[in-house]
C-alpha cells in the first residue's frame, strides 16, 4: 500500500482483462476510502454548524462577515469598475488575498444566495477535503493505521471542527496544500500550481508556499520534477504579483501589510501586553524553538513525507514567532488557544503521535500489536480530554451571538428608514452590512462606506473655513445620491457637518448605542 496513489491510472490500450480488473479494484478502493473519510469528517462539522449556536453565527470569528463583505461588494461594485477589482468598505480588500473572495463570488452566483452559510459551507467542505488528502498522504508514506489514527484525531478535535465551520479561508488553503502534496512527485506542475493558488488565499500560505518551492530544490526527487514544480508555482505567482502591482502598487501587498500590522505592530502602537500576554510570549518562544528544530531535522535528514513535515513544523515555527517575537501578542486573548490559528498545529501534533505510535514504533518494537494498542489509547484519551474545550467554545460562541443579533436589529431599524438612494454607513460593521443585504434586500451598490468620503482628502480642518469646503461636500452627497446616513455620535466630522447644515440633515432616530440615523436632502 506504500505506493497507493501511484497505482491509480486510466487503463491503456492493450491492457489485458486481468490488469483492467485490478485497476478497477484499486479505483474502487480509493473511492470507498475517500467517501468514508469525508463522511467521517463531515458529520461532526455539520452538527457543530447547526447545533453549537446558530447557522448564521460564526461565533467570535467576526472576520467571517468581513470576508463575506469583500466578496459580495467585489461582485456588486468592484468587478463593475475593472477586472477583478476587489472592494471593501474598510479598504482591506487586498489584505488577505484574491482566491477566497473569488471562490465566494462563484458560489454566490452558483447558489443564487448571499447567505453567510455560503462561506461556512465552503470552509466545512474544504476542511473535510483536506482531511481526505491527508489520509491518502499518510497511508502512502506510512500505513493505514497511522492514516486512520490521524483522521480520527483531526476529525473529532473540537478546535479543528469549529475552525472548519467558521467560514474563513484557512481550510481552503490547507485543502490546496495537501492536494498539492498528494500529487507530488507524479504531477509536479499541478503540485506547483496548487501551492501557488494557496498563496493567493492568505499571506502566510504565500510564505509557506515560497518555502516549499525553495525546499523542493533540496528534495530527493529527480531534477526534472523539481523544475516542473517550479514552473507550476512560478508562473501563477508572477501573474499574481503583476495583479497586485496593478491594483495596489505593491507586488507583495498582503505580505507587506501583514508584516507591518502583526509583526512590526503598526496596528498595536503603544499598546501594553494584556493579562497573560507575557506568559504566552514565553510559551510561544518555546514553541518557536520546537518548530525550528523540527524543520531543520526534516530538512537535513530528508524525513519523508518531506513537504508535509516541513509545512507542519514551519507553521508551528511561524505561530511561535508571531506570538513570541512579533507585536501580534499585544492582541492576545485567552481564547487564542481555541482559535483557528492553532487548529493545524494541534492537528499536526496528532499526526506526529499517530505516525510514531502506529507506524514507526510497531516496526521497531518486538510487540507491534501492543505498541499499536498503546498508540490508539493515547489518541482516544487525548481526544476525550479535548472534548472539554467544547464548553468554552460554546460559551464564547453564545456570547458572540448577542452581538450579531444586535447588528441585525440595527439593520432592521435602518431598513425601516430607507426609501431609496445610497446609505452612508460606518466602514467597520460587516455584520450590519450583511443583514442590510441578506435580510432587508438593500443592494451593495447602495451602500457607501464613510472611509471614502471627501474628509479623508482634506489636508486641513474643513470646518475652520466651511465656506470653502461646503459645496464640495454637498456636491459629493448629491453625486453619490446619499439619502440616509448612519453615524456614530462620537464621529466628530459628521456631527460637525450635521450642525453646520441643519437644512440638509433631518434626525430620524437612534438605532443602537451611540448610533444615529439622519435623512439627507442635499439642496
Amino acid at each position: 500500500m506504500g505506493k497507493f496513489f501511484e497505482k491509480v491510472s486510466i487503463p491503456e490500450v492493450g491492457e489485458n482483462k486481468e490488469e483492467k480488473r485490478e485497476k478497477r479494484k484499486v479505483d474502487g478502493k480509493v473511492l470507498f476510502w475517500a467517501l468514508a473519510v469525508f463522511a467521517f469528517a463531515f458529520l461532526p462539522r455539520l452538527i457543530a454548524l447547526f447545533k453549537v449556536v446558530a447557522p448564521e453565527s460564526p461565533g467570535w470569528y467576526d472576520d467571517t462577515f468581513h470576508h463575506w463583505q469583500i466578496a459580495y461588494l467585489s461582485q456588486t461594485v468592484g468587478f463593475k469598475q475593472s477586472f477583478l477589482r476587489l472592494w471593501d468598505l474598510k479598504g482591506m480588500e487586498y489584505f488577505w488575498g484574491l482566491l477566497h473572495p473569488l471562490s465566494l463570488v462563484g458560489l454566490f452566483k452558483l447558489t443564487g444566495s448571499t447567505s453567510i452559510l455560503v462561506p461556512r459551507f465552503l470552509s466545512l467542505f474544504s476542511g473535510c477535503l483536506a482531511i481526505v488528502f491527508l489520509f491518502f498522504l499518510l497511508w502512502r508514506y506510512f500505513n493505514l493505521g497511522a492514516a486512520l489514527g490521524s483522521v480520527v484525531w483531526i476529525s473529532l478535535m473540537p478546535v479543528m471542527i469549529y475552525a472548519d465551520t467558521a467560514g474563513l479561508q484557512e481550510p481552503l488553503a490547507l485543502a490546496l496544500i495537501f492536494g498539492a502534496l498528494l500529487f507530488w512527485p507524479k504531477g509536479p506542475v499541478l503540485t506547483g500550481l496548487l501551492i501557488s493558488l494557496a498563496g493567493m488565499i492568505r499571506a502566510e500560505y504565500w510564505l509557506f508556499g515560497t518555502g516549499l518551492f525553495a525546499a523542493s530544490f533540496f528534495a530527493k526527487e529527480k531534477s526534472d520534477h523539481k523544475v516542473l514544480l517550479g514552473v507550476g508555482w512560478l508562473i501563477p505567482t508572477l501573474l499574481y504579483v503583476k495583479y497586485l502591482l496593478d491594483h495596489t502598487g505593491n507586488a507583495i501587498y498582503p505580505i507587506y501589510w501583514n508584516f507591518l500590522a502583526s509583526v512590526k505592530g503598526e496596528w498595536f502602537a503603544d499598546v501594553p501586553l494584556p493579562p497573560g500576554g507575557l506568559e504566552t510570549q514565553y510559551i510561544a518562544r518555546v514553541i518557536f524553538t520546537f518548530g525550528v528544530i523540527g524543520a531543520l531535522l526534516v530538512f537535513f535528514k530528508k524525513i519523508r513525507p518531506y513537504f508535509l513535515f516541513l509545512f507542519g513544523f514551519s507553521n508551528i515555527l511561524f505561530i511561535g514567532f508571531m506570538l513570541g517575537f512579533g507585536a501580534y501578542i499585544k492582541g492576545y486573548l485567552p481564547r487564542f488557544w481555541l482559535d483557528r490559528l492553532f487548529a493545524w498545529p494541534y492537528s499536526f501534533g496528532g499526526i506526529l503521535i499517530a505516525v510514531f505510535f502506529l507506524s514507526w514504533l510497531p516496526r521497531k518494537f518486538r510487540a507491534p500489536a501492543l505498541a499499536k494498542i498503546f498508540g490508539w489509547l493515547i489518541i482516544l484519551v487525548g481526544l476525550a480530554i479535548s472534548q472539554l474545550t467544547w464548553l468554552p467554545i460554546e460559551r464564547l460562541a453564545e456570547a458572540s451571538q448577542h452581538r450579531y443579533l444586535a447588528e441585525k436589529e440595527f439593520a432592521e431599524k435602518t431598513a425601516d428608514f430607507y426609501q431609496g438612494g445610497t446609505i452612508l454607513i460606518p466602514e467597520d460593521r460587516p455584520p450590519f452590512v450583511y443583514y442590510l443585504v441578506h435580510d432587508y434586500g438593500i443592494s451593495g451598490e447602495r451602500l457607501l462606506g464613510q472611509m471614502f468620503d471627501p474628509f479623508y482628502y482634506f489636508e486641513e480642518d474643513p470646518f475652520s473655513d466651511w465656506s470653502e469646503y461646503r459645496l464640495r461636500i454637498i456636491d459629493w452627497l448629491a453625486k453619490s445620491d446619499v439619502r440616509l446616513i448612519v453615524v456614530y455620535t462620537e464621529r466628530e466630522r459628521y456631527q460637525n457637518l450635521i450642525k453646520k447644515e441643519p437644512g440638509i440633515f433631518s434626525y430620524l432616530g437612534v438605532i443602537g448605542p451611540g448610533i444615529e440615523v439622519y435623512g439627507v436632502k442635499p439642496s
